[in-house]
């Protein structure tokens, strides 16, 4: 009889945890609740139809406030379409809105040229990057200096803003 009520007890311990386990189902943990929360090893992967176009990965996020914006360091970028690659020290990702605000300096790599720059504000819905920065864009052949930058990764343009200094190699 004792061997009963301990099968029924634990069939309904069971029940009982799988019902709970169903109902929170797809539930995640609140995260940036006024804890110190964070994430390591951190990729952000925004789709445009269908496919990635960019990859953001950072070594360490630490979520702020309700969660929607994160401190991120260590940041590199991956433009998929563009073949290119875009590191960063530090910077702040708004999540809702899919801005990254770069901190310090930043390189920009492709096969044909290299950007470098501080303080670079990316935002993804619009395909714009800007700084008010100096810029340096280094090339097989050429070398452009100058103050400000505003490149539309959609029409594939890189304008320097003030001060530009083109140097040709032959």
């Amino acid at each position: 009889m004792k061997i009963v009520w301990f099968a029924a007890l634990v069939l309904s311990l069971f029940s009982l945890y799988f019902l709970i386990v169903r109902e929170n189902k797809g539930i995640l943990p609140s995260i940036g609740n006024g804890s110190a929360s964070y994430i390591e090893g951190i990729r952000i992967i925004q789709k445009k139809n269908g496919k990635s176009d960019w990859i953001v990965t950072a070594k360490r996020a630490n979520i702020i406030g309700n969660g929607n914006s994160a401190d991120l360091s260590d940041i590199e970028i991956t433009v998929k379409d563009k073949d290119m690659t875009i590191s960063a020290e530090k910077g702040l990702f708004d999540m809702q809105g899919k801005k990254l605000i770069t901190t310090g300096p930043v390189t920009a790599r492709n096969k044909d040229y290299t950007i470098t720059s501080r303080d670079v504000e990316f935002d993804n819905a619009t395909g714009i990057l800007k700084t008010d920065k100096n810029v340096r864009m280094e090339g097989k052949k050429f070398t452009l200096t100058g103050t400000g930058m505003f490149a539309d990764n959609n029409e594939q343009k890189i304008r320097i803003l003030n001060n530009v200094k083109a140097t040709y190699n032959n």
